[in-house]
C-alpha cells in the first residue's frame, strides 16, 4: 500500500498555517512536494481535496514550477500535451526521456497508475513563440504526423473514485502535469492528404478489441486541438515549440487501464503501434 500520508500532512500544515491560506497558497513549495512524491515513487497529494477554491491559475502555477524542478533535475522537455479540449481543456510538459520507439515492453510495475491513450502526435518544422493564426498556418508549419500511444501515470489515490467527479480529476490533473510520464511514437508520415477526423482507430488487447473511434462519425477536429495547445498552452504559459518537440492533443479512444498484455492499435492509413505491458 503505497503511503501518502506524510505529504498531506505537509499539505494540510500549509494550508492550515499560512494567512489568507485559501487565496495565498505557496506554490514552490507545493511543487516541491509533489517533486518529492514523484522521485519517491508515492501518490501525489490531492490538494484539491484540501482546499477545492483553489484558483486554476494557481494550479498552473504549480504546474510550472513543478515541471521547472524536473528540468533543474536534469530532464529536458521533449513536448506538449493536451485533454478534454474543447469542452474543458487542460495542457501539460511531456519530457523527452519519456518518449520511447519501436516495440517496448512496458513494466507496470514502475506505474502507480498504468493508462494506455490513444493519440495523434504532430512535429513542427520550426520554432514557434507566438499564436499561430489558424488551422491553415498550424498545417503549413507542420512536418511530420506520427501514430502515438500515451502512458500517463495516473499517481493519484482512489483513481476509480476521482474518475467519478470529472471537474475534480480536472482540476487536480493541472498541477500534477496532467500524469505526464511515457509517450510511444510509431512511424512518422508526411501531413499530405491525409483525413485525421475521419480515420479509425482500433486498440487490441491480446486481439481482443478494447477501444474504437469510428472516423465516419467522429467529431474530433484534430487540427483544432493542436492548435489549443499550441496557442491556449504552450505560448499562454511562456513555452515555446521546437522542431524536436511533438504536440499531442488528445486521446482518440478514451482511457484505457494499463492491464498485461499485448496491445495493438491500428490507425489505419496512418499505420499500427504494437507494445507489451507485463
Amino acid at each position: 500500500m503505497k503511503l501518502i500520508q506524510p505529504a498531506l500532512f505537509a499539505v494540510c500544515c500549509l494550508f492550515a498555517h499560512a494567512p489568507h491560506a485559501e487565496n495565498t497558497p505557496d506554490a514552490q513549495y507545493i511543487a516541491e512536494l509533489f517533486f518529492a512524491a514523484q522521485k519517491s515513487a508515492t501518490y501525489f497529494p490531492d490538494i484539491i481535496k484540501i482546499n477545492p477554491t483553489l484558483d486554476e491559475s494557481i494550479l498552473y502555477e504549480i504546474q510550472r514550477r513543478f515541471v521547472a524542478l524536473q528540468v533543474q533535475d536534469g530532464s529536458s522537455i521533449g513536448g506538449f500535451k493536451g485533454g478534454f479540449i474543447p469542452k474543458a481543456p487542460v495542457g501539460g510538459v511531456l519530457f523527452a526521456k519519456g518518449i520511447l520507439h519501436g516495440s517496448p515492453t512496458i513494466e507496470r510495475g514502475k506505474f502507480q497508475g498504468l493508462l494506455v491513450e490513444a493519440e495523434i502526435a504532430f512535429r513542427l518544422c520550426q520554432t514557434v513563440s507566438t499564436p499561430i493564426a489558424s488551422v491553415a498556418e498550424l498545417k503549413s508549419f507542420t512536418c511530420g504526423i506520427y501514430p502515438a500511444i500515451e502512458l500517463p501515470d495516473a499517481a493519484v489515490a482512489d483513481l476509480d473514485q476521482l474518475k467519478q467527479d470529472f471537474v475534480h480529476l480536472r482540476r487536480l490533473l493541472i498541477p500534477t502535469n496532467m500524469a505526464a510520464s511515457h509517450l510511444l511514437l510509431g512511424e512518422g508520415a508526411e501531413p499530405g492528404t491525409l483525413d485525421l477526423d475521419r480515420l479509425d482507430v482500433t486498440v487490441e488487447l491480446d486481439g481482443i478489441p478494447i477501444g474504437f473511434r469510428d472516423g465516419a462519425t467522429s467529431k474530433h477536429d484534430i487540427w483544432a486541438r493542436a492548435l489549443w495547445v499550441i496557442n491556449d498552452f504552450v505560448i499562454a504559459n511562456g513555452y515555446t515549440v521546437t522542431p524536436n518537440h511533438v504536440i499531442i492533443p488528445g486521446s482518440l479512444t478514451g482511457l484505457h487501464p494499463g492491464n498485461p498484455g499485448r496491445y495493438r492499435v491500428d490507425y489505419g492509413e496512418l499505420g499500427t503501434v504494437e507494445f507489451t505491458v507485463r
